[in-house]
């Protein structure tokens, strides 16, 4: 299965393409240079593993939740390549590409969502990777998680933004350091989870529809 990921969720452009036999990625720090910096490294890691765009078998992209503005830059790269190309797509969650990075077990991630907020999701972890989410991804202040029983792994950056969800991870292991990251979602896009869909069915996973928090609320955060 030929694949190519995508993701700019996060201040990272994370991206990666499988040939078959060869895998070729870009996992790099841009900020706001998603866009810019997106279809020129593609290119580039195309031409590394001598595919063509109507080659690859899917794209799959990070669909959610993360930054606003990332998340619809990702599905559109995504939507246009795979359209040009003729090929389907598979969004796939940002929180469910860091629970298969975290390692067997059972798995609290939390990605910061800025206002004071995080997402949320508990997850299993079977030995292979392959991630079954406990339920819904979720968003609201760090102090109000809950932990999944018997969880032995707190994973993202949620963590280290907030101290208070590493004041309660107790005897967790804490993976404050993972991240969405392209290399993730091949094992994801070949477990069948996913569903392959016509590029202009791409969803995304916002969670919530708020993207920034009122002057009023700004100073609620601050006295907090």
């Amino acid at each position: 299965m030929k694949l190519l990921a995508i993701d700019c969720s996060t201040s990272f452009l994370s991206l990666a393409v499988d040939n078959g036999s060869r895998i070729f990625s870009f996992h790099e720090k841009v900020e706001q240079k998603h866009a810019e910096r997106a279809l020129p490294e593609l290119a580039r890691l195309l031409e590394q593993a001598e595919l063509r765009l109507e080659q690859l078998d899917a794209i799959a992209f990070g669909q959610g939740p993360g930054s606003f503005t990332g998340l619809r830059i990702a599905c559109g790269l995504a939507q246009g390549l795979a359209f040009s190309a003729g090929i389907p797509v598979m969004a796939i969650p940002t929180l469910d590409n860091i629970a298969q990075q975290a390692g067997a077990g059972t798995v609290l991630v939390c990605l910061d969502a800025r206002m004071q907020q995080v997402y949320s999701a508990g997850y299993r972890v079977a030995d292979n990777g392959e991630p079954e989410r406990l339920g819904p991804i979720s968003v609201g202040a760090p102090e109000a998680v809950q932990w999944p029983e018997r969880a032995v792994i707190g994973a993202g950056d949620g963590f280290e933004r907030y101290p208070v969800l590493q004041e309660s991870a107790g005897d967790a292991i804490v993976r404050a350091d993972l991240q969405p990251n392209a290399l993730a979602y091949f094992p994801l896009a070949r477990s069948g989870r996913y569903p392959q869909t016509h590029p202009r069915e791409a969803e995304l996973l916002y969670v919530r529809n708020k993207v920034a928090l009122t002057a009023q609320e700004q100073q609620q955060a601050r006295q907090k």
